[in-house]
């Protein structure tokens, strides 16, 4: 079974759509919309005041995806990685170097098209295979609830350590939350794009796969505390042994590429009302207690 996935708003996106979002981002940072389920004490911002898919944007865009001590955007070579779509109807196929480029032709696809689905990523049924329909409704149940969710799945390379595991979509499920080991081993929770995820295997060969015998109980805040405290994501039969307080510490993060962080420094000075979002990180979607940095 294909797995598609509809866009009516958001899709992959590259730094510079930031600059094509500065009037919606402009207009969302002043407007009411709706139930809060968020908190943000720290920066002053109430998250009524902003969709969740401009949190989540900032959130992606204040986020680099580091592998193996590498942006993923910097790391040259490898194979074009493939794509299957649907705009408007008519099925069309691309194949891209940079993850800048697939984000780049999304946003061309959302200026001119009422409807965007994408179906394949990388290779035939490999994106059903790792996200599933029943899979993506988990996730996306839990970014609606405002707490400490037990995580959906986990991802593997079969060939090494490396671990990602996956607790909740953002960006209408093209954008997923992670505790990952793919930064030299060092545990990192953060967003990150699907995409980046499917393309390690044009990258850099990584061949992520689904662990079948993932079955978790504790929340993900648990899973974060032992990373913290071990120096790698544990097993979940590990977490009923560490001395976990319940006190989610916050994981060392890789700074974002200076491209990023630039683009997104210019936007707030042209809209003041975005520079509360630069203090926000992925923490505050689950409400974790936290005694610091680690």
């Amino acid at each position: 079974m294909n797995y598609t996935r509809r866009v009516t708003g958001f899709a992959f996106t590259s730094p510079f759509y930031l600059l094509a979002l500065s009037a919606q981002w402009h207009f969302a940072a002043t407007a009411n919309s709706g139930d809060s389920m968020h908190r943000n004490k720290e920066y002053g911002v109430r998250a009524s005041q902003l969709p969740q898919e401009q949190i989540d944007l900032a959130l992606l865009f204040m986020s680099d995806f580091h592998v193996n001590g590498r942006s993923l955007y910097r790391i040259h070579g490898g194979r074009p990685f493939w794509v299957r779509y649907e705009a408007d109807g008519r099925l069309q196929e691309r194949s891209y170097f940079s993850a800048l480029s697939w984000r780049a032709l999304m946003l061309s696809a959302l200026e001119d098209c009422r409807e965007f689905k994408v179906i394949e990523m990388g290779e035939p049924g490999r994106l059903s295979r790792l996200f599933s329909e029943a899979a993506m409704q988990r996730l996306e149940e839990n970014a609606k609830a405002y707490g400490d969710v037990v995580p959906v799945l986990r991802l593997i390379d079969p060939k090494g350590p490396s671990s990602v595991i996956i607790t909740r979509s953002r960006c209408k499920g093209h954008a997923v939350d992670a505790l990952h080991t793919l930064d030299n081993g060092r545990p990192v929770f953060q967003p990150v794009w699907v995409s980046d995820l499917l393309r390690l295997v044009a990258k850099i060969g990584m061949r992520l796969a689904l662990d079948e015998t993932f079955a978790p109980t504790m929340p993900i805040g648990s899973y974060i505390e032992a990373a913290a405290l071990i120096g790698r994501i544990p097993d979940e039969d590990e977490l009923s042994v560490l001395p976990l307080t319940g006190n989610v510490p916050r994981l060392r993060s890789p700074e974002p590429a200076p491209t990023v962080q630039r683009i997104f420094d210019h936007q707030c000075r042209k809209y003041p009302e975005l520079e509360p979002l630069r203090g926000r990180t992925i923490y505050e979607d689950y409400g974790f207690e936290y005694p610091g940095k680690v």
